[in-house]
């Protein structure tokens, strides 16, 4: 007896839930005058798309990464990014040996970042292409001081 109450409820909560979901989804027709996209009866089949409309929402660009002329035995981690910080590339890269790859990206891409170990650049993309290299500019050295001249005042 309790067995079967037991039962009785099991299938209750399962045929309720299932009932409303089937229920809920009822196919409605489309109404005429939301189809039309202006008061003079145009229609989206009626749209025409200049000739000169760009179709594409990619383009290739190059990234070329010019590597240091000795072999100076350093490998970290590159990764490159879009601007925005989308990473496209990530893998070991030995810092002697030139880099170059195409990536598909989205239209609009106007800057490509490089980080490879603790150093970040951001290059600039011109034609397509984005254009790095493992020199750095030195900062000043704390310790180089330029002493005004000892003279007679």
């Amino acid at each position: 007896m309790k067995n079967s109450k037991t039962t009785g409820l099991s299938f209750l909560v399962l045929i309720i839930p299932a009932i409303t979901l089937f229920s809920s989804c009822v196919k409605e027709q489309i109404e005429e005058s939301t189809q039309q996209l202006t008061p003079a009866g145009e229609t989206i089949d009626d749209l025409v798309v200049s000739a000169f409309f760009d179709w594409e929402t990619t383009e290739e660009l190059t990234v070329s990464i010019e590597g240091l002329p000795v072999d100076v035995g350093v490998s970290k981690r590159l990764t490159l990014l879009t601007g925005e910080g989308t990473e496209i590339f990530g893998g070991t890269h030995a810092m002697h040996e030139d880099f170059e790859m195409a990536f598909d990206l989205a239209t609009g891409v106007d800057e490509i970042v490089m980080k490879y170990g603790e150093v970040e650049k951001s290059a600039e993309v011109n034609n397509r292409i984005a254009t790095f290299n493992f020199e750095s500019e030195r900062e000043e050295d704390p310790l180089n001081f330029d002493f005004p001249e000892l003279g007679a005042e």
